[in-house]
Order: C-alpha cells, then structure tokens, then sequence
C-alpha cells in the first residue's frame, strides 16, 4: 500500500534535479547520540554538513554555526566544536527533563560560481564569478519526553522552518505525522522530503515525496506517512530574492529530525 500512493510518497527516491541546481548544496542535520537517556545524562549534539542522511561529509566552520537547547521555560546557549573522530560539528549538554529541542543554525554564508567550482565569497572576491548565492540552513532536533505541550508545536521563530502538530515521536507506523511549513512565520507552499536512517546509501535520494495542502488549520501543512521505526528526517528549502549587490537569491534550508519508537 505504501507503494502504490504516489501522492504520499515517492520510494524510489527524489533526486536532486526535482530542486534545481542548488539541490547539489549539503544539508545540514541534527541528531544526538546515544538516541535514549535518563534525565541529566551527557550527551552529544551532532551537526552534519551531508548529502547522505547519517554519513557526515564535511564539518561547517565553527564560526559559521550556533546551537542552542530551547525548552518551555528557557533557551540554552550550546559551544560547539569539532568532532575529532568524524567530519562533523559537535556539541554535549545534559539530557532535559522534559521536551525539549535542539536548534541549530547554519548562518547565511555567500558562494560563487566560478570557472573552477563553487567557492566561498561574493563577487567582489571573485571576479570571474558567473553569479552568487546566499545559502542559510536550520535544524530541529526533538528530544526528551513525549509531550503535548506548547515547546513541541510552538514555532522558534526561524526564518524557514518545519512545525509539528502534534509530537510526531508519537506517530504510530502507518500514520501520518503532520507539520506546517513556515517562511517569515508564514505558511509556504512548497515540496516536502523525508527519509529514515537506513533507507537508501544513495546520496541526495529520499523515501518520501509530497506537497503542502491547505485544510481546516489553514495552508503549508504537510503530511508525512511513517513507514518504519528510527531516526527520520523532514526537508524543505525555497529561493527568495537577495537584497545585497552582485547576490542571486537566498536559499534557505530547513531540517526536523525526530526518533520514532523512542519517546524518552
């Protein structure tokens, strides 16, 4: 059955090319491990720059990059370093005591297109650029106890970003979790990925195919079928215009992340 619903899902993967050329850029992904902990245990906050979700590629610049662990009543400032055993950011904290979540934002970076490849800087640094671009990625990574309380479904305020529902943790195999989609604080219309650790090796490929829709709760809500237990990751991204000189456009990126079967 999962299969045959195009409409919800696409399992023969998503490739880069359905999102235009800048479909080639990393995403940028939250995760901890281990995945389960009691209250107060450490644990570790991993940021990866990847095109596949679960193998880190590259490590962002430390000052590119802040972290943050963001409960119902206040928000925690996380320092980040850099894995020496992966090629991956990193940060530790203690395991909260209710449901929390751990922010991250990649700040908005400017690459060029040049005659040699992409490379960091506008076009007053690279005068044989063709064009420029302003790329700025978040994720969200929902931990701690299973809850209905405001943290879970309340937005953060990123500029892009992905809002559950409900707790999505709770989403029973075979069900759909539901998000809405939001630009400015606005629902946004647009393409909605998911995957779970393990599906596929392919780089840049997904599990899950969809668009936002409009019901009773209004516009850019996204409906994801959950078809396996695990770490699953939702994506979204759009182009907005750049106001600076010699810039493109903004692509913004936004990823949530959440285990299935594991509600703290």
């Amino acid at each position: 059955m999962f299969q045959s619903k195009f409409a919800r899902a696409l399992i023969i993967g998503v490739t880069g090319c359905l999102l235009g050329g800048v479909a080639s850029a990393h995403e940028f992904i939250a995760s901890t491990t281990p995945t389960t902990a009691k209250p107060g245990d450490a644990i570790t906050l991993r940021m990866d720059s990847t095109h596949q979700f679960g193998l880190p590629e590259e490590a962002e610049a430390i000052k590119h990059v802040s972290a943050n662990l963001i409960t119902s009543d206040q928000k925690t400032a996380l320092e980040v370093t850099t894995d020496p055993d992966a090629p991956r950011l990193i940060a530790t904290f203690a395991y909260p005591d209710q449901a929390a979540w751990l922010g991250t934002h990649r700040l908005p970076v400017v690459w060029s297109q040049t005659p040699d490849g992409w490379k960091e800087g506008g076009l007053d640094q690279h005068s044989d650029a063709i064009t420029a671009s302003r790329y700025e990625k978040f994720s969200k990574h929902l931990i701690g106890a299973s809850s209905n309380d405001g943290v879970v479904t309340t937005a953060l305020g990123n500029k892009l970003e992905i809002v559950p529902l409900a707790d999505p943790r709770k989403t029973a195999i075979g069900s759909d979790a539901e998000f809405q989609i939001l630009l400015d604080g606005q629902p946004l219309t647009t393409t909605v990925l998911a995957t779970y650790a393990g599906f596929t090796e392919t780089p840049s490929s997904w599990a899950y195919y969809s668009e936002t829709l409009s019901d009773e709760r209004g516009s850019g809500i996204a409906k994801v079928r959950i078809s396996a237990p695990g770490l699953w990751i939702v994506r979204v991204a759009t182009d907005i215009n750049d106001a600076e000189e010699g810039v493109r456009m903004h692509n913004l990126r936004a990823t949530l992340t959440f285990n299935v079967g594991d509600q703290g």
